[in-house]
């Protein structure tokens, strides 16, 4: 089986920085053949599709990758790819146990609970955009909130958290008000507003913002459509507003994003 040093990948390495022992690189795929053989990297690392995506395998599953997802990869975690979309651009963040003992860390959050993987994902995105700018320093300040556990388990929540997170995917391209999700759920609002960073490590505006955030990277990436056409599609009052807030999720402004 084909091992991966350290700051290697099978796509073309376009810029590689390091801070700390963390490694944060971009990888291209241009052009066919894309190697599919079963292959390990040295490190953790994970990896936001930013454009193209293939068929990822594991030992005991496969899926189909698109852009704007992620996948964490434990060290000597044996993985492969197939039907590799060309050009395909994959940012890459790799973490090694010294840097994790170091700040006492371990990846038991991210394996518990699925939404602190998503959470990473912007962490990955800014810690890029940091390092092309010269602040790779920041790397550190920008993963350790990754690794912190939500303060309740999710056999701790009430239906209505299950039940408010469903209805603001499912709309997520509207903005709802605390009353109208107040009357679905028959919860007070005020139990909505006080509760939801317990159950969601964030606020509830923060979380309405991230979901539209989530379909945007796609749209940005994958439609010719206007930046103001974009906004309205994903629920946002303007252009303006949607490029504030697309920087403020991603580290990135949506055209340099589209540069990547």
């Amino acid at each position: 089986m084909r091992k991966l040093e350290a700051g290697v990948f099978l796509g073309e390495a376009d810029g590689v920085f390091h801070q700390e022992g963390v490694i944060v690189s971009k990888a291209v795929y241009r052009q066919p053949p894309v190697y599919q053989g079963w292959h390990y990297h040295e490190h953790h690392h994970l990896t936001v599709v930013v454009r193209g995506g293939n068929v990822e395998h594991r030992s005991v599953k496969e899926k189909e990758v698109l852009a704007g997802q992620v996948l964490f990869y434990r060290s000597g975690e044996s993985h492969k790819n197939s039907h590799t979309q060309c050009p395909s651009v994959n940012i890459n963040l790799e973490i090694p146990d010294s840097f994790l003992k170091h700040y006492g860390l371990s990846f038991s959050a991210v394996d518990r609970f699925p939404e602190q993987l998503e959470q990473m994902k912007y962490a990955v995105l800014k810690a890029y955009q940091a390092c092309k700018l010269g602040d790779a320093a920041l790397i550190p300040s920008l993963l350790l909130p990754g690794f912190t556990a939500p303060l309740v388990r999710k056999a701790e929540m009430p239906p209505w958290v299950l039940q408010l997170k469903m209805l603001l995917n499912d709309r997520w391209n509207e903005t709802l008000s605390l009353q109208e999700m107040s009357v679905i759920l028959g919860i007070h609002p005020v139990t909505i507003s006080r509760y939801f960073p317990v159950y969601f490590n964030c606020s509830l505006g923060e979380y309405m913002r991230k979901i539209k955030i989530d379909r945007a990277l796609v749209m940005v990436q994958t439609q010719e459509a206007s930046l103001t056409d974009i906004a309205y599609s994903c629920g946002f009052f303007d252009q303006s507003h949607f490029i504030r807030t697309f920087k403020s999720v991603t580290g990135f402004l949506p055209r340099r994003y589209q540069q990547i």
